[in-house]
């Protein structure tokens, strides 16, 4: 994977789960099938979409290594790992071992200083020696400099920022932009403003059952057409402002009801996500 393959919509994948709320495998498959159908070549399993925070280190292997069979070469997969440093390099090793084609951390959710996680950032993916896509939430300890730095690694080859400080954004990408891809992190609803200032692609969980839709977003913006890709935003914010509200208790369990109101595979969530009420 090389920062080019960023241009696009990374979709971040749910982990579809039966009511017993044990992985559901052959759901990873009709879904994998479903976005490969659809268009979709770079698919992003268990990641925070994916509820990578609460799954096992089995389910991990279980899930990433099921998307690799279904898709073979047919699309990119490039898991989270993570959060935290031990979990990042044993996920690390596992996805390595899967034959994935890139990883990405997750951002850091215990204590931290942006001096530790700078030095811990770069250790991981000097460590793992995949290419590697940083993931910013926090400009305190995920500081702009740092960032800079950070994307001059051989081993990084993106960052999806998901902040909301377009300004800091742009320092990033005016400087590391051309070293790694820089993509919106925050799904369809700012994406166009981000594109605007420099990102090539964008994440999308509503890509999971809309797949056409948030590619078409793209491609049209991509092409000169930015009425049409502002029309096709516009029809989507109503699903992500719902995802974002209480906390965005529903970020993940709203697109697992998506996904069985279509006819594909979503189920339960797990702790500590909350399912979306039937009222």
């Amino acid at each position: 994977m090389s920062k080019g393959d960023c241009r696009n919509v990374l979709v971040v994948a749910i982990t579809p789960r039966n009511e017993d709320q044990q992985v559901d495998l052959d759901g990873v498959r009709r879904n994998s099938r479903y976005l490969i159908q659809n268009g979709v070549n770079f698919i992003m399993p268990e990641c925070g979409t994916g509820l990578v925070y609460d799954a096992s280190l089995a389910e991990y292997e279980a899930v990433v290594g099921t998307f690799i069979d279904e898709v073979g070469d047919k699309s990119h997969v490039v898991p989270g790992i993570g959060p935290g440093f031990g979990r990042s390099l044993e996920m690390g090793s596992i996805a390595k071992d899967l034959g994935v084609d890139g990883v990405m951390i997750m951002p850091v959710v215990g204590p931290a200083s942006a001096t530790g996680v700078y030095n811990g950032l770069k250790a991981i993916a000097e460590k793992i020696k995949l290419p590697t896509i940083l993931y910013q939430r926090r400009l305190d300890i995920m500081t702009v400099d740092d960032v800079i730095r950070l994307c001059q690694l051989d081993e990084i080859v993106g960052l999806k920022y998901a902040v909301d400080d377009i300004e800091a954004f742009k320092q990033i990408s005016e400087n590391a932009g051309d070293q790694a891809a820089m993509t919106c992190g925050m799904a369809e609803d700012p994406c166009i403003d981000y594109l605007e200032n420099g990102a090539i692609g964008f994440s999308s969980g509503m890509a999971n059952f809309v797949p056409r839709m948030s590619l078409s977003l793209l491609q049209n913006f991509m092409s000169g057409n930015k009425d049409e890709a502002e029309r096709l935003r516009n029809l989507m914010i109503p699903f992500e402002d719902f995802r974002g509200e209480n906390g965005a208790q529903y970020s993940s369990s709203a697109l697992h009801s998506a996904m069985d109101y279509i006819g594909l595979s979503g189920g339960p969530v797990i702790p500590f996500a909350t399912d979306v009420s039937n009222k």
